[in-house]
């Protein structure tokens, strides 16, 4: 079952934090930085990419590949978080086209949450009709 849709969007999403690692995104005192100059962002970043590619080979047990494909969105939502936090630390907002680029993750992530739910929930009405 590692042929599903839903591996496809995990990868993606999974590639996107480790591509956020490179692309510069936070602009602090007119320096445009990456997320490896900041440790909370590298953190974050990573755990994501590595979460996301676990979350690959659970597909044997899909509530637990639901759990975390949702503790996925929250590390994203707080990697976003982090990274907002940096941009508005120095009082002037412009951000860079990086920071596009969590936002693409979470909708990644969102659509493989929803493609598991679908798969489970098939799989659900299949066993109530043996």
């Amino acid at each position: 079952m590692i042929q599903r849709l839903q591996t496809v969007y995990l990868t993606l999403a999974a590639l996107f934090c480790i591509v956020f690692l490179f692309v510069n995104s936070v602009e602090i005192n007119d320096v445009y930085s990456s997320a490896i100059d900041h440790l909370p962002l590298l953190v974050l970043s990573v755990i994501s990419a590595l979460v996301a590619f676990a979350d690959i080979f659970l597909f044997k047990n899909r509530p637990l590949q639901i759990n975390v494909c949702r503790l996925n969105l929250l590390v994203v939502l707080a990697m976003i978080g982090v990274a907002f936090y940096l941009e508005f630390l120095d009082k002037d907002f412009s951000p860079w086209i990086g920071m596009v680029i969590p936002f693409l993750a979470l909708a990644l992530n969102l659509m493989a949450l929803r493609g598991i739910r679908a798969d489970h929930n098939l799989v659900r009405s299949m066993d109530r009709l043996r």
